[in-house]
């Protein structure tokens, strides 16, 4: 999530060249003036907006800890200030906190978070926060998947709806290009060179961001869609891309696991991926039980 919202991009006369180390550089000074301006002059009539900068820097920078101190802010915020537009930008920011593995339980206060957001924002998709709001919303049905509800009928119809806004923010724009390729991986197997279009275009818009989790995301969800469409070569094409994603130090870890369980799956040597998600507590249900799956399938092989 490393972006940063206009706001703070006009403060510190930055480019979409961030996180490029002469970039980061002036977002460390911004965090670091903003924290002492907090302690020193905690009245100032702008406090407010003040702590909205830092906690949207925060997450920007995504060092050891930054989310932590961005949600703990944007609760702050809600907890003490009325104005409508700060607030929104708090909820959603809030939200997109809430999203990286998310417990079932929280995703209604994380949706109802999306909802209250868009009705205080009262914009188009050319603002930046309601563009947001679509994407974390959409992100979150993903994962809910409650078919009562629609929920990935929902996210795909709000994908759509960004990637054909020519003013949404080309950031949400390319994760909403990767949210219908995945949905499109679950559910349109006739699709598959469709998404695989997505995913190039994602590639294009993220080159400069290879550290980023969405740009990451991609490369496993391209692989997947390889994989799917079953031509000769492309269990090696699906490998050999998991094989570089995982040996990326950066890697995220939900990444990493999905990762690794589909190379357990398809590689001719799955027993050392196997070991290694054995090796990691707090699995998920759903990859409990797959990796329960392919032990059973390899006892013999392992």
């Amino acid at each position: 999530m490393a972006i940063l919202s206009p706001l703070t991009e006009f403060s510190l006369k930055m480019s979409d060249s961030f996180p490029a180390p002469s970039e980061k550089e002036k977002l460390n000074k911004l965090i670091a003036n903003d924290s002492k301006i907090l302690r020193d002059l905690p009245h100032r009539a702008d406090i407010g907006e003040l702590k909205f900068r830092l906690a949207d820097a925060l997450v920007g920078r995504n060092s050891t800890g930054d989310y932590e101190r961005a949600l703990a802010i944007y609760e702050e915020i809600l907890k003490n200030y009325t104005s409508p537009y700060l607030r929104a930008r708090a909820q959603i920011g809030k939200a997109e906190l809430m999203t990286p593995g998310i417990r079932p339980e929280k995703i209604d206060e994380a949706l109802s978070l999306c909802q209250i957001a868009r009705k205080n924002i009262k914009s188009d998709l050319s603002d930046f926060f309601m563009a947001k709001t679509y994407i974390v919303e959409a992100e979150l049905r993903l994962v809910r998947d409650n078919k009562k509800e629609k929920d990935h009928e929902i996210a795909m119809k709000l994908h759509s709806k960004l990637i054909k806004t020519r003013s949404a923010h080309w950031y949400f724009k390319a994760r909403a290009l990767l949210g219908k390729a995945e949905l499109i991986l679950y559910h349109y197997i006739k699709r598959i060179p469709e998404a695989l279009r997505l995913c190039e275009r994602v590639e294009r818009l993220l080159a400069d961001r290879k550290g980023d989790y969405f740009f990451m995301k991609n490369a496993l969800i391209k692989a997947q869609l390889i994989e799917k469409r079953g031509r000769k070569t492309d269990t090696a094409k699906a490998e050999a891309i998991l094989k570089t994603l995982v040996k990326n130090k950066g890697i995220y870890p939900d990444l990493d696991i999905r990762a690794k369980l589909e190379l357990a799956e398809i590689s001719q040597d799955p027993c050392k991926y196997i070991a290694d998600l054995e090796s990691k507590d707090g699995l998920d249900p759903y990859t409990a039980q797959k990796l329960r799956m392919l032990e059973e399938e390899q006892t013999l092989k392992c």
